[in-house]
């Protein structure tokens, strides 16, 4: 009787510990990974990215920006001497706003990326078309 009241007494201590040092869902443990895709997107990250397609054809040179998660607008788009200089700069803001409370993140980015023009390109007449999620600069071949 005195050992099964030991064992039942001993299991108790083991769930009741248990339960003291138990976290609650998501609780970060020092030395683990911390996995947040569990818990849905965060307000915070966004995924953006620019690719660049350089091709040319019978009317000149054509260079194809690839928009994800950036507005055309945003992407400035300049000659600077024989080079072509895309550059983009933003500033986000979010805000979380209640009754009881009030909370905001800032976040930043910005993208310069730089191409030399070919000797033979006409940068007087460069052409910007915008399509949903793509810039296409064309520069026709310089005419003598």
């Amino acid at each position: 009787m005195k050992s099964l009241f030991l064992s039942i007494s001993l299991i108790f201590m083991v769930v009741a510990a248990s339960q003291l040092f138990a976290q609650p869902p998501g609780y970060y443990h020092p030395g683990m990974s911390y996995d947040r895709a569990g818990q849905g997107p965060s307000s915070f990250h966004v995924e953006r990215r620019v690719r660049f397609k350089q091709d040319q054809d019978a009317s000149g040179y054509h260079l194809r920006i690839l928009l994800q998660g950036y507005s055309p607008e945003s992407i400035q788009v300049s000659v600077d001497g024989r080079s072509l200089l895309v550059e983009n700069q933003e500033a986000h803001r979010v805000e979380n706003r209640s009754e009881r409370s009030y909370s905001f993140s800032t976040s930043s980015s910005s993208m310069r990326r730089r191409f030399r023009l070919p000797w033979d390109a006409d940068l007087t007449a460069m052409q910007r078309t915008e399509k949903e999620g793509e810039i296409v600069i064309t520069l026709p071949y310089r005419t003598y």
